[in-house]
């Protein structure tokens, strides 16, 4: 029981935090607290300081020269700063599943699974909002060109870097109560390829669209009043597809990874 209020009580925190920040759309705020629920209640404290560790850096990113960053992607991401339902799953819902099998079978491998998909969401997450304010135009992960800042697919020095931060943060976090060296690398590891699969998923698959009056390669289905044309990549692959896979990706990475260690 005391674990149940534990979790709540630190829940209900972090839920709070996204309101008065409006972090998060209404139908995510509620998903968010259910999983952060689960993860705290499941994977213990460690795991939810992984969470509130992912969930504060992408707030204080945001932040960070906030008005350059609206200038750059209001011509090319779909959606706003809120985070929304399809975000919330893509990037929490694998790690909840992985802490899920972890309290159920009580094997040390899922805890780590858990850490490597945290791990990749956070270094997904500062790759794209430091990346962008690269002075630098970043370049396509497949032609090496360089490329239009705020595009799915691009990467730079800067945001290559703040993932390798992000991903070596979760991993302190996880060696911090843990204890375990090697594991921390796997989790370095997993959240730092990650960011570049989730790249190259973006670059290769992910949909893009092009303004007929502009000539903008955009993510929006709408551009200067009018309707975009399809221009490139596979319709069902948005962005939160994109991070989902590449997620999951991740996680599947740490699993082998573990297997062949162990």
């Amino acid at each position: 029981m005391q674990n149940v209020i534990i979790s709540l009580i630190l829940s209900l925190v972090l839920a709070s935090f996204a309101f008065f920040k409006k972090a998060l759309t209404n139908n995510a705020l509620i998903l968010a607290f259910i999983f952060a629920f689960l993860i705290t209640y499941f994977g213990g404290i460690s795991s939810f300081l992984m969470l509130t560790t992912v969930f504060l850096s992408t707030v204080i990113a945001g932040i960070i020269k906030k008005e350059k960053r609206k200038e750059i992607t209001k011509d090319i991401h779909q959606k706003g700063h809120q985070k929304d339902i399809g975000s919330i799953i893509a990037n929490v819902a694998p790690g909840t599943i992985a802490l899920l099998i972890y309290g159920f079978t009580k094997n040390e491998i899922f805890l780590v699974v858990y850490a490597c998909l945290m791990a990749e969401a956070i270094s997904d997450s500062l790759a794209s909002d430091i990346g962008i304010l690269s002075k630098k135009a970043p370049i396509n992960i497949l032609t090496f060109k360089r490329s239009k800042p705020g595009l799915s697919g691009n990467i730079s020095l800067l945001g290559i870097f703040s993932s390798l931060i992000g991903s070596l943060l979760i991993a302190l976090i996880y060696y911090l109560f843990n204890l375990n060296l090697i594991n921390g690398i796997i989790i370095t590891i997993c959240g730092f390829l990650g960011n570049f699969i989730d790249s190259y998923l973006g670059a290769a698959l992910q949909v893009k669209y092009k303004c007929s009056k502009c000539g903008i390669i955009t993510e929006k289905e709408e551009h200067c009043q009018t309707k975009t044309k399809y221009y490139k990549g596979l319709k069902i692959f948005n962005n939160d597809v994109v991070n989902i896979i590449s997620n999951i990706l991740s996680g599947m990475l740490g699993l082998i990874l573990l297997i062949i260690i162990k």
